[in-house]
């Protein structure tokens, strides 16, 4: 990311102010009234939440990484108001590591990227200079690269620039996907991040995952199936009602099972919507690994995509269908 000055009004930045207000002051209200926003939210993201590792963001300062800088997260201690006005206090009277400071600036990023996420605005790198990175200018490359990783693999959006002249960048569902799961929860926090990780259990435990593979699973996040999680509500709920109903799972009795037991296959609009090599490629970045290095199911996502390529060429669009599943 470039480090140039940037322009004095990005592109969502409102036009002259009315009255006869100095511009300082009209500025520091505007300032105190994103900070009070941001310190209203549900603070979902926190330092302190990991998962597993996941891919090191490039050109990040400093030397070997500690879990903490080097993972993304969906649970842990959601402690502490999302105000970084008090945290840049902190910042003044608290030693971090350069490991921390990335960590808690990185925090701040993200719960402002998903505030303009629900507003759908875009974020200018100007406004994230002025309420997150501050001083710190040096790390925000760092800061953006990471903030951004941790929000796809967590909450399934991607980041992308919209305006390079202003550096403006717009927060947009997974590519592909058309479902964010807010309307299904009592938060409001997009849930698509949680839907590509259970289309990747499915698909890495053969195209269909008994409950008990899907619970196993979401125990590395902390998600369990009788406890409401503080993120994504309901998880049961989601997996075997709101997923099933959009169409992005299947959830029925599995064959010749005694006792009777339940699994989750792939739903059709999953078919419609991603790709096997997609989801492989999410899997691997949670994950902090290749999708080579599931060479079988690497293979098998390749071949999808030849056949998908075929598909197109012949003019048939209908590939994906659930006559896919194994």
């Amino acid at each position: 990311m470039p480090h140039d000055k940037e322009q004095q009004q990005g592109s969502h930045d409102k036009g002259p102010q009315q009255g006869h207000e100095p511009q300082g002051q009209v500025a520091a209200q505007g300032s105190q009234a994103v900070e009070e926003t941001l310190s209203s939210l549900n603070p979902v993201v926190t330092s302190s939440m990991q998962v597993v590792p996941v891919v090191e963001a490039p050109h990040n300062p400093g030397g070997p990484h500690s879990a903490s800088s080097s993972s993304t997260g969906i649970h842990g201690a959601c402690g502490g108001e999302c105000d970084e006005s008090s945290s840049s206090e902190e910042d003044e009277s608290t030693p971090y590591t350069i490991e921390a400071l990335l960590d808690k600036k990185v925090s701040f990023l993200m719960n402002l990227m998903l505030l303009h996420y629900r507003r759908k605005e875009p974020l200018s790198k100007e406004d994230m200079m002025k309420f997150v990175i501050r001083e710190y200018e040096i790390l925000y490359s760092a800061i953006f690269k990471k903030a951004c990783l941790r929000l796809e693999v967590i909450f399934g959006l991607e980041v992308k620039e919209v305006d390079a002249t202003n550096h403006c960048f717009g927060i947009f569902i997974k590519e592909g996907f058309t479902y964010d799961g807010m309307q299904c929860g009592e938060v409001g926090i997009p849930k698509t991040g949680l839907l590509i990780f259970l289309l990747g259990v499915i698909f890495m435990k053969g195209h269909r995952a008994t409950e008990e593979h899907i619970w196993e699973a979401m125990k590395e996040m902390e998600i369990c199936c009788c406890k409401k999680h503080f993120i994504f509500g309901n998880p049961k709920q989601l997996f075997t009602d709101e997923f099933v109903k959009e169409g992005y799972l299947k959830y029925q009795k599995g064959p010749d099972s005694h006792p009777e037991k339940y699994e989750f296959l792939w739903g059709p609009r999953a078919y419609a919507e991603t790709t096997k090599m997609k989801v492989l490629e999410f899997m691997a970045k949670v994950r902090g690994t290749d999708p080579t290095d599931f060479p079988s199911l690497y293979e098998e996502a390749q071949l999808e995509e030849q056949e998908r390529a075929l598909s197109q060429a012949s003019g048939h669009g209908g590939y994906g269908s659930a006559s896919t599943e194994c």
